[in-house]
C-alpha cells in the first residue's frame, strides 16, 4: 500500500463514521444557520500574519490554485482563526495560515507511485516549501500534520491545534459544519472578501476525480459516503445564514 491509503476495513470505517456524522448534522444543515442558537463568535476579521514565509505561501497559492480553491483556502484561514476564539484554543498564526493556503495544493494532482492521498501529497509539498522558505523543521512538521489530517472525518484533536482548526475550518467551508457558531455578519464579511461563486461545483468535481485517481484514499471514502449531497446542502451556498 502507498502512504495515505486505507485498507478495505479502514475505508468502511471512514464511510460509516461519515454517514453517522452526516445523520447528526443533517437537521441543522436542512434548517440552515438561522436555527435558534446564539453564535459564539461575532468578532472582527482576524488579520493574517505578515512574515516572509506567509507572503511566499500566498504567492505560491495564487500561482498554483484555481481562483475558487484559492478563495476557499483564504476562507479557511478566516474560519480557523475565528473557531480558535470560539474554542479558546491557542495556535501558531503563521503555521495555520500557511497550512490553510496550501492544504489543497495537490488536489487533482497526477497519480504518485509513493503516496495515495492528495492530502498527504499536499502535506509533503507544504513541508518542503516551509523549510525551503526559511521556516523551521518544527513548523514544517506542524504544517505537514495539519494538511495531512484535514480530510479526517473527526476533528484530529490529537494532532495539535493547527490541525484541529484547519480541519474544522475546511469542513465548515465545504459542508457548513459549525457555521452556526459564527455570526452571520462575520460570514457575510468573509463571503464579500473571498466569494464562494463556483466553489461548490468545482470542489464536487474535484472530489469525484480524486475518488477515481486515488480510490483507497480518505477522500474517495468520503465521496462514497455521500459527500456530493453534503456539499449541496451547505447553508453557506443556499443563502440560509442571513
Amino acid at each position: 500500500m502507498r502512504t495515505g491509503e486505507l485498507t478495505r476495513l479502514g475505508q468502511l470505517r471512514v464511510i460509516g463514521d461519515a454517514l453517522a456524522a452526516q445523520t447528526i448534522a443533517m437537521p441543522r444543515l436542512l434548517r440552515g444557520i438561522t436555527a435558534p442558537s446564539s453564535p459564539r463568535f461575532s468578532g472582527t476579521r482576524p488579520a493574517p500574519p505578515d512574515s516572509g514565509l506567509c507572503r511566499d505561501a500566498l504567492q505560491e497559492a495564487e500561482e498554483t490554485l484555481t481562483p475558487a480553491v484559492l478563495a476557499h483556502s483564504l476562507r479557511c484561514w478566516e474560519f480557523g482563526s475565528a473557531l480558535a476564539m470560539v474554542d479558546g484554543r491557542s495556535f501558531d498564526p503563521e503555521n495555520l495560515y500557511v497550512a490553510a493556503l496550501l492544504h489543497d495544493i495537490r488536489l487533482g494532482a497526477p497519480v504518485d507511485d509513493r503516496i495515495g492521498c492528495f492530502a498527504v501529497l499536499g502535506a509533503e509539498h507544504a513541508r518542503e516549501f516551509v523549510t525551503a522558505h526559511g521556516g523551521s523543521a518544527e513548523s514544517g512538521h506542524c504544517v505537514y500534520t495539519a494538511i495531512a489530517r484535514h480530510m479526517d472525518v473527526k476533528t484530529p484533536l490529537d494532532a495539535g491545534p493547527e490541525a484541529a482548526l484547519l480541519h474544522d475550518a475546511a469542513h465548515l467551508d465545504v459542508v457548513g459544519l459549525r457555521a452556526h457558531e459564527l455570526d452571520a455578519a462575520f460570514l457575510d464579511d468573509v463571503e464579500l472578501r473571498f466569494p464562494r461563486r463556483s466553489f461548490a461545483a468545482e470542489f464536487t468535481t474535484a472530489m469525484r476525480i480524486e475518488a477515481q485517481l486515488r480510490p483507497r484514499s480518505t477522500a474517495a471514502a468520503l465521496w462514497k459516503s455521500g459527500m456530493k449531497l453534503a456539499i449541496a446542502l451547505n447553508p453557506l451556498d443556499r443563502g440560509t445564514h442571513q
